[in-house]
């Protein structure tokens, strides 16, 4: 097994639960939070553990728990999120907050635990979920947009804070995921060009592996 103990969060989503199963092949320990356990997984070396993302306390009370029994974190992905299109930036009144919440304030809370067990035991990876939309933004859809960008930007100031930590910190760009949500979302899509939760996991390896540090990882690179 190549790592000791990875931790992602918002193990009831697609992606995640492709995460988690790529990488309990190759890890001795998976733990998968979420805010309810909704999916099951058959591998003996996967664990699923509840806090709500959105609450600080929470999720320093299982990194707590995590580093405690399995001794290090030496991965943590944060992969809460969602989307919501919206109107105008003057009038959608209705998905600030909640993208808010979903996308950036999960993965600062996640960023703030991980790292609280990362230095010190003085070393791990920390990756976050961003958007390649996300660089260069498309009418419509400003507060996810923006969410994401924030959390492009965390992870730049997490790298820069922690350079003699021995922590490495970086974001992937995923592109429209392939998913059973979004192909029942966009039925008329060419499927092909879409990244899978393999090819980000495969990503995510390679990142963690070549030890790079705050950058931003399109998938398809």
């Amino acid at each position: 097994m190549k790592y000791n103990t990875i931790v992602i969060t918002g193990s009831n989503g697609s992606t995640a639960r492709g995460l988690i199963n790529y990488f309990s092949n190759i890890s001795h320990n998976v733990i998968g939070v979420a805010r309810m356990v909704q999916q099951e997984y058959e591998q003996s070396n996967v664990s699923i553990l509840t806090a709500d993302m959105e609450k600080l306390t929470e999720v320093e009370a299982v990194a707590s728990e995590i580093k405690n029994k399995f001794s290090s974190i030496d991965i943590w992905i944060n992969c809460v999120g969602g989307f919501a299109m919206g109107s105008s930036i003057k009038d959608d009144n209705e998905n600030w907050d909640k993208m808010y919440s979903m996308n950036f304030l999960t993965c600062l809370n996640g960023s703030r635990a991980a790292l609280k067990c990362m230095v010190d035991q003085e070393h791990g990876h920390l990756i976050n979920i961003g958007s390649e939309a996300a660089v260069d933004g498309f009418p419509g859809a400003a507060a996810y947009l923006v969410s994401k960008s924030s959390v492009h930007m965390l992870t730049r100031l997490i790298s820069l804070e922690n350079k003699e930590n021995n922590i490495t910190a970086n974001a992937m760009l995923p592109g429209i995921i392939d998913t059973s949500a979004n192909r029942n979302a966009m039925p008329n899509e060419d499927y092909s060009t879409w990244q899978t939760p393999k090819q980000i996991a495969q990503k995510i390896e390679r990142t963690v592996d070549e030890k790079c540090d705050g950058m931003l990882v399109r998938i398809t690179d």
